[in-house]
């Protein structure tokens, strides 16, 4: 299971952000995680109103993060001591789920789908396209033989490299996952082509990660499978 930490805000209405953390831990179980919600814990023995003890709280909280699988930021409102959390989770390659509260409001389950993707997950002969700013299936293979991958290993952005283009004579293609924003040197041969937009909007439905190349992608798609409202009436 994975280890999740959970980013949510403590200042303020301490007893109440205390609760909300409680709660954003229950949903995280009831997604799978194992949560961890650090100043449920340490407000136990630290008095967040002493300057001394709450920057050891903040720093005992950056650490136990570096040994999280993921960090989860509950809400959109980021306080000081999230938005340092987030800046070292991205440093460190910490995937960062942003989970609305209406997720947790309605027992919206995230983090299901684990099937690494194929090739059926592909645009219809993507691998002969151009490759540059597009979100790509790698293979399983690429990992090595004995790898057990799955759906977090699967999309890749491609950023540039020769391979980016087909036919080209290099093969190199830097690409970002698209989950922990770790970058690797991959082949053009590692892919299995260009991610379809229903599918990239499942995995972002079960991964709310922010991307912003994944979100053009998935408005451009939205923009080009909607019937303009005049279209709609005349073929009523």
């Amino acid at each position: 299971m994975r280890l999740a930490y959970i980013c949510s805000p403590l200042r303020g209405d301490i007893e109440k952000n205390i609760q909300k953390a409680h709660e954003y831990c229950a949903y995280a179980a009831s997604c799978g995680v194992i949560p961890l919600a650090p100043h449920t814990i340490f407000t136990r023995y630290l008095d967040d109103q002493q300057p001394e003890q709450r920057e050891q709280g903040l720093t005992m909280g950056l650490e136990l993060l570096k040994r999280c699988d993921e960090i989860w930021v509950m809400g959109f409102r980021f306080s000081e001591g999230m938005r340092g959390e987030m800046e070292l989770a991205a440093a460190e390659n910490i995937p960062i789920l942003y989970i609305p509260e209406s997720f947790v409001r309605c027992g919206y389950k995230i983090r299901q789908e684990d099937k690494a993707f194929s090739e059926a997950d592909c645009i219809p002969g993507s691998n002969k396209m151009d490759y540059t700013n597009q979100i790509l299936v790698l293979k399983p293979e690429a990992y090595g033989g004995n790898a057990e991958i799955t759906a977090d290993d699967s999309l890749w952005l491609a950023e540039h490299g020769n391979g980016c283009r087909y036919g080209a004579r290099g093969l190199m293609v830097m690409a970002v996952n698209l989950l922990s924003g770790r970058r690797v040197h991959w082949e053009r041969q590692d892919f299995f082509g260009i991610v379809s937009p229903d599918r990239l909007l499942e995995w972002s439905a079960d991964k709310p990660v922010c991307n912003d190349r994944a979100q053009e992608i998935l408005d451009l798609a939205e923009q080009e499978f909607s019937v303009p409202e005049e279209e709609d009436d005349l073929e009523r």
